[in-house]
């Protein structure tokens, strides 16, 4: 079974293998009534402050990685029920579970699946920055002036002197868009193309259909072979030939009606999205950098803003003492509270008229779900290796702060063991031929 897929969305097979389940020390109800305690912390003291700082990250990460795994388990239930499978299955492992057996049994009798995710998802840097801002109790610290293989970025409402990052559902840009540029007129598109296709090639969806050389799901009149048998009709397989009607696959042609979830490798029409940045001149569906030297900013400002709205951030190592365990913490915390506009997703089943129609009618709730889950993989991760020596090493934590961290460390546990099962469901449409 062949899976095209992005490389950040591909790269979640690698990460099953490095996460376990495990066994979760404590229930979620003991953790957040041990983290009460953190509240009682010093946070005028580094060493009290940054205890404080990953507690609120552990929290909020675990609170996110239940929304992630609750995303999976209602995806995966609607995709079933369309398939006529079970869909009462109240957890995302045993849906998802269901779905992957439906998709390894089409595998195994050559149907071929492609989905494409686009990864547009940033933390929240206004978020990260508030959280430094009470993490770094040393008032000498100077951001600009400590900051070490970075850049300083600043929320701004005004003038910025250098590159704007704005990220919203919908916003009017001139510059690289990553995410999805609606408003596109004739361009070769990298990524995913919504609109019109023209010669000579298209992967994905043509409601007018294919005129030469055409291999996939015919939703209409196949002329050529159906799963290796002479047809001029209907098929329910694989159709060899040409589709008159909405054809799904591969096809040596252009689509002369509307295009959908694919690749045009021609001239794209309509809107194209491509996670790596694409060209734009009309509006952007999530995140718009443009340099626009002093022009209004109303976003992430790569330079001086003469209206901040947040304190700056440094996204490299800040030279400041205690600030590499305050910088990870808010950084863990900013990723918690995570900006995923609506991402462009597609799906292309060759062989397969019912699989196809069930996983295109929620596609984009399941990308949804995949751009969480690849977003709060790594941080996640990184909060639950922390010990409790890192922050030691800034001062006396006491009774109190080895009584928060431990609770802290198990809501990382918990967080660590849902994440894992959203990973291993990202995965269940990514079966192998037997």
């Amino acid at each position: 079974m062949s899976i095209s897929t992005l490389s950040r969305y591909s790269a979640l097979s690698l990460i099953v293998t490095g996460l376990g389940a495990g066994s979760v020390g404590c229930s979620s109800s003991d953790v957040d009534a041990a983290a009460a305690g953190c509240n009682d912390l010093d946070a005028t003291v580094q060493a009290e402050a940054s205890l404080k700082a990953y507690s609120q990250a552990t929290t909020k990460l675990k609170d996110r990685a239940f929304e992630v795994e609750a995303k999976f388990a209602a995806v995966c239930n609607a995709m079933n029920a369309d398939l006529g499978l079970d869909a009462s299955s109240e957890s995302a492992e045993e849906a998802c579970a269901i779905l992957r057996a439906r998709i390894d049994q089409a595998a195994a009798a050559g149907v071929t699946v492609a989905v494409e995710v686009t990864f547009d998802c940033r933390a929240d840097i206004k978020a990260q920055a508030e959280c430094e801002a009470e993490c770094n109790v040393d008032a000498d610290c100077d951001i600009e002036a400590e900051c070490r293989g970075g850049e300083v970025l600043v929320e701004c409402a005004g003038e910025c002197s250098g590159q704007c990052d704005v990220t919203a559902p919908e916003v009017a840009c001139e510059g690289v868009c990553e995410g999805t540029c609606s408003g596109v007129a004739d361009v070769d598109c990298s990524g995913i193309c919504e609109g019109s296709c023209s010669a000579p090639r298209f992967e994905g969806t043509c409601e007018a259909g294919c005129s030469a050389d055409f291999s996939g799901t015919c939703e209409g009149s196949c002329d050529g072979t159906c799963d290796g048998s002479s047809v001029s009709g209907s098929c329910e397989g694989l159709c060899k030939g040409t589709c008159e009607g909405r054809a799904t696959g591969t096809c040596e042609a252009a689509c002369t009606g509307e295009f959908s979830d694919g690749h045009c490798e021609g001239e794209c029409s309509g809107s194209c999205s491509a996670s790596a940045g694409v060209e734009c001149d009309g509006t952007c569906h999530g995140t718009c950098s443009y340099t626009p030297g002093t022009a209004d900013c109303n976003g992430t400002c790569h330079g001086e803003c003469d209206a901040e709205v947040s304190p700056p951030v440094c996204t490299g190592e800040l030279n400041c003492e205690g600030s590499a365990e305050c910088s990870s913490s808010c950084e863990a915390e900013a990723s918690a509270e995570v900006d995923c506009p609506p991402p462009t997703a597609s799906v292309v089943v060759i062989g397969d008229l019912e699989l196809q129609q069930a996983l295109s009618a929620h596609i984009e709730d399941w990308g949804a779900a995949v751009n969480l889950t690849l977003a709060l993989h790594e941080p996640i991760v990184e909060v639950a290796e922390k010990t409790l020596a890192a922050f030691e090493a800034l001062g006396d934590v006491g009774v109190a702060g080895a009584s928060c961290f431990a609770s802290s460390v198990s809501a990382a546990v918990e967080a660590e063991a849902s994440i894992s099962v959203s990973v291993d469901a990202s995965a269940s449409v990514s079966g192998e031929a037997g």
